[in-house]
Parts: structure tokens; C-alpha cells; sequence
């Protein structure tokens, strides 16, 4: 299986992983994204502690890539076609609200679960576009 990259800050902190990763397996990092951190120079997002979730299943009409990385953090409230990170029976896995109490799914949309709990709001997102490893300054 080839490996795959993500470099969160630049210099020395990276997401390892493999290409195909099973849904509970090394999908989630949790960061701290300081201000010398490319996605806070580059997206202006906030100075803070963010959770990393690998998207583990292409999702086109949404333009999510398997691979991605989505940027999630806690203690905002999310509003309608936001990613959100849900966690249910002590999983993790991405969603989109549809809209407050409601995800959305190829279905259409359904009520949050009471074993469902929205833990995060996803802020960024991250690709890598290229197949060998890249170094850059800002």
C-alpha cells in the first residue's frame, strides 16, 4: 500500500497514513494550529486546537476527495451545509447538517439521533495534489 503525506505545519508536523483507510482506523489527529502554522497564514483561520479527520470515502457531490483532510473544531455552532464531525457510540465520522437538528444524507435529510452528538464544525480542508513530498516557504 502506498503512503500518503499531509504536512499540517510547516517544517515538522505531518499526518501519516495509509492510502485506504478503514473508517476506525488512523482517521483522527488532534492538532494545535499555532500561528506560524500554514493553514492559519494562508485560510486565516483562529490560533487553536483542531481535530484532523481523513475522508475515508470519496463524497463528488460535495467535492470531497478520499484522502482529504477537514479541519474541525469544537464550540461553534454549526449552520446548514457545514461539515460537522459527529460522534456516535465512541466513533468519529463526518456530516453535513442540512439543517439544525437534521443531517443531511444521499437521501435526503433526517433528525439527528439521540446517540448522535455534533463534537465539531469543519473549517478547513486540506488536500494534497501532488504524489511526492513538497517543501516551501511562506
Amino acid at each position: 500500500m502506498q503512503d500518503k503525506r499531509f504536512i499540517i505545519q510547516a517544517g515538522e508536523s505531518r499526518v501519516e497514513s495509509d492510502e485506504n483507510i478503514p473508517a476506525h482506523e488512523k482517521r483522527r489527529l488532534k492538532i494545535y494550529a499555532d500561528d506560524d502554522d500554514v493553514v492559519v497564514k494562508v485560510l486565516g483561520i483562529p490560533e487553536a486546537d483542531y481535530e484532523c479527520i481523513m475522508v475515508n470515502g470519496s463524497w463528488p457531490e460535495k467535492s470531497l476527495v478520499e484522502g482529504d483532510i477537514v479541519l474541525c473544531a469544537d464550540g461553534r455552532i454549526p449552520q446548514s451545509g457545514d461539515i460537522v464531525l459527529i460522534e456516535e457510540n465512541g466513533r468519529v465520522r463526518l456530516g453535513i447538517l442540512a439543517e439544525p437538528g437534521r443531517l443531511e444524507t444521499k437521501q435526503g435529510s433526517r433528525p439527528i439521533e439521540p446517540s448522535e452528538r455534533i463534537i465539531g464544525v469543519g473549517v478547513a480542508l486540506a488536500r494534497k495534489l501532488s504524489g511526492g513530498e513538497i517543501d516551501f516557504n511562506l
